[in-house]
């Protein structure tokens, strides 16, 4: 069928040309540019194993373990499962590994035959001719080394995001292997508080066990088993004769 424009289209074409679309950008800025420099290197920093959640933060000062000076805002119970945390972590570097070694391959490849990839060097075969010092420049070479000299930048500019991307990606993994250091920081320096006797202020509700003077009406309601809540306490500083239970910080 024809449009009003005269311009005959499938009836299962749905796009309409647009004759105010510019279709010539202009000249490239980066043709014939050497862009190589731009693709990085890139490399899992850490080995098969990532820092354990045992090790304090990077950069975080020695906790005292003491109460605080100040009145201490109620603390709701935080649920963290650090094996889950770790499975997730492991699973992410197993795969930023996989793109790294492909990255790496591709940049290899790129850089190191951008000169002669598209036919910039092809030569055509001579025969019959005797004593012929060999093969010519083939006729394509005119073509490909004006073809090559838009694409090469473009590919170099693509492995320039490609890296950037996997970067980004190893920065993510980073701050997930410090979530899981700081939440064990704060459980091994954090403590009920205590009053000018130097005795903690827990109250007990039932199987609750709480911190910061907290009323027993803003206990959460439907939690079940012995669940200690506030601080998360180390085993060593939970008053005896109170029974087991998961801690929660």
């Amino acid at each position: 069928m024809a449009d009003d424009d005269g311009i005959q289209h499938s009836s299962y074409d749905h796009w309409q040309p647009n004759p105010d679309i510019q279709t010539n950008p202009g000249p490239d800025p980066d043709r014939g540019k050497d862009l190589g420099y731009l693709a990085p290197n890139v490399h899992v920093g850490w080995g098969t194993t990532p820092p354990s959640f045992n090790n304090p933060p990077p950069g975080s000062p020695a906790g005292s373990g003491q109460a605080p000076t100040a009145d201490v805002p109620e603390t709701p119970p935080i649920r963290v499962n650090l094996a889950s945390m770790r499975g997730a972590e492991e699973t992410m570097l197993a795969a930023a590994r996989v793109a790294t070694d492909s990255y790496q391959a591709l940049r290899d490849r790129v850089l190191g035959m951008g000169d002669s990839i598209f036919g910039q060097e092809a030569e055509d075969p001579v025969y019959g001719i005797p004593y012929f010092p060999g093969p010519v420049d083939s006729e394509i070479q005119p073509f490909a080394k004006e073809f090559a000299a838009t694409m090469n930048p473009a590919m170099e500019k693509a492995l320039y995001s490609i890296g950037n991307v996997l970067e980004l990606v190893g920065e993510y993994i980073a701050m997930v292997n410090r979530a899981g250091q700081t939440y064990s920081e704060v459980d091994r320096n954090s403590r009920f508080p205590t009053d000018a006797l130097g005795q903690e202020v827990v109250r007990s509700v039932g199987n609750f066990r709480f911190g910061h003077g907290v009323p027993p009406e803003s206990v959460p309601k439907g939690i079940g088993g012995d669940i200690r809540y506030g601080h998360a306490v180390p085993p060593d500083s939970v008053p005896k004769g109170l029974g087991p239970g998961p801690v929660v910080g």
